[in-house]
């Protein structure tokens, strides 16, 4: 096939293969739009792609930024880190339990102190309190686990036992303000 070239006014030319960057630009274009599907409005992080809202922590809590998390914050000081994961995979779907347990992969040794099935606004979750290590480290864990039937959601809240309880009351309001609405749609909650 014969190379064809387009000459421009200024003696430069354009190759045929513009095409491929066609490609590109509407990669970049969707990323965008999925990016302006998410953004903060009245204190709340509003992800319209996904289907929910959750609060923003303030009054001496820094956001991070983590790789695999939609939203993380450590307190200053004390070091506490509460996060929100949002994992979207499709495969076989696993329990509400089973999901939790995912979560806690890397701490080791770890135990139990506390799991049940709660109604977390009006979603089916799993909150479960551990103790354990990580990475040399001994933490202890709170977090919750609910499903919209096509995406899991992991509030976690990780903290050394000593300094667990200072900053669990804020991350129980960041967990409660968590809701889930309707996807494409920053007002509607499910």
């Amino acid at each position: 096939m014969p190379h064809l070239r387009v000459y421009t006014s200024r003696g430069g030319h354009i190759f045929p293969y513009a095409w491929r960057l066609e490609g590109a630009l509407v990669l970049i274009l969707f990323a965008l739009t999925a990016c302006a599907s998410r953004h903060v409005a009245d204190g709340f992080l509003v992800d319209e792609a996904r289907g929910f809202r959750i609060p923003l922590l303030s009054d001496d809590w820094r956001q991070l930024q983590v790789e695999e998390t939609e939203l993380a914050f450590q307190a200053d000081p004390g070091g506490q880190v509460a996060a929100l994961f949002v994992s979207c995979e499709e495969g076989h779907p696993m329990t509400l339990r089973m999901l939790a347990r995912r979560l806690f992969f890397g701490i080791s040794p770890k135990r139990i102190v506390a799991q049940n099935a709660i109604s977390l606004n009006g979603t089916e979750a799993v909150h479960t309190v551990l103790t354990g290590r990580l990475k040399e480290t001994d933490v202890m864990v709170s977090s919750y686990v609910a499903t919209d039937g096509e995406c899991a959601y992991d509030l976690v809240y990780v903290a050394s036992p000593e300094a667990f309880q200072d900053r669990l009351p804020e991350f129980e309001r960041f967990v409660k303000g968590w809701v889930l609405t309707e996807k494409g749609s920053e007002s509607q909650v499910k």
